[in-house]
């Protein structure tokens, strides 16, 4: 069925178009015989208010939109709320929206994001879809990306050093005497897979640890994958002594392996992951992590927006990289 447009009312109650927006925005001035003819239009056509349409005419529609990859992982969300917590105090309303690290259904949510007229968009990006991420721009809208880059794009950006956690990581488990060491990583289609990727990788041939093609496998940062991934190290004729998980899903499938192929941490296998420690508190043996900033990513991501929002004045892109820091439990052992 085809939407009743304002043209729709304007038409049935005979007045014009101009006369239908006064009543429907309460503003100006409308004879009360006539405001009732047209409150009946709207009640008899099913007339609905198009928010967005109203938002044109208005210089701020005080919708911000925040794009995360997964709504599951506690790390992200947590940074949602930081920025939820902003966008209220500034008198706006949160549209979240989510793309599972999918390409095709981020283009989807970012043409949602257009249709609402936000006005800024946070986003953790695939790193794809630039082209669309460069439209929103041009229409002036700030869009400030976290946790991974646009390819290709620049915006304003707040993330963590991947490589160099990646590398430190690598680094940790070699002085503990682990030259054979599984590597799980998300994927190279954005800066965070490839980043976490390189650093490990890296490492391993600066260090001559054991660099066999089949002790690094992708895992598309899901928990399903990770787990095979997983199985598939344990069972290779000469298995790793250590895994090193690239984020927090994907160590959710490591620890479900280890387990379901009746081994222990880290008497076994020891496993050291890149992620926050908030998931893992009641986690025995304590885990060994690579550990994000995140409620200063969070609280500057915040900042960030709101100067997008509320200075005046011009400004350059803004990129801040943060350092993560090794925090040792007692998954990994000394060999």
């Amino acid at each position: 069925m085809r939407r009743v447009t304002i043209k729709d009312v304007a038409k049935d109650a005979q007045v014009s178009i101009a006369t239908v927006s006064k009543v429907i925005n309460d503003k100006g001035y409308v004879g009360k015989d006539t405001r009732d003819t047209v409150l009946k239009s709207i009640q008899r056509l099913g007339y609905s208010v198009n928010a967005n349409a109203r938002s044109l005419k208005a210089s701020k529609s005080n919708k911000i939109a925040v794009l995360t990859s997964d709504i599951s992982n506690p790390y992200l969300m947590s940074i949602a709320k930081d920025v939820e917590e902003m966008i209220r105090s500034l008198g706006s309303h949160m549209i979240l929206l989510s793309h599972n690290d999918d390409p095709q259904l981020e283009r989807e949510a970012l043409k949602i994001i257009m249709e609402q007229q936000v006005d800024a968009l946070v986003i953790i990006p695939t790193g794809e879809n630039g082209d669309m991420i460069e439209s929103i721009q041009k229409k002036n809208i700030p869009v400030i990306a976290i946790d991974r880059q646009v390819n290709e794009v620049d915006t304003d950006l707040i993330v963590d050093d991947n490589y160099y956690g990646s590398y430190e990581c690598m680094h940790y488990l070699h002085r503990l005497g682990h030259e054979t060491v599984g590597i799980i990583y998300g994927h190279e289609r954005n800066s965070i897979g490839r980043e976490r990727l390189y650093g490990a990788v890296d490492a391993v041939k600066e260090l001559r640890m054991d660099d066999r093609e089949s002790l690094v496998l992708e895992a598309d940062f899901k928990e399903a994958e990770a787990y095979r991934a997983t199985i598939e190290l344990l069972m290779n004729p000469k298995p790793p002594t250590a895994i090193y998980s690239c984020n927090n899903t994907m160590t959710k499938g490591v620890l479900k392996a280890v387990r379901d192929q009746e081994l222990r941490i880290p008497e076994d296998v020891s496993v050291i992951a890149f992620g926050d420690n908030v998931q893992w508190e009641l986690i025995e043996p304590k885990l060994t992590l690579m550990t994000q900033p995140m409620k200063r990513i969070g609280m500057e991501a915040s900042i960030m927006l709101k100067n997008r929002l509320t200075l005046k004045e011009q400004f350059d892109v803004q990129k801040k990289v943060m350092k993560p820091s090794l925090v040792e439990g007692a998954s990994c052992k000394t060999i």
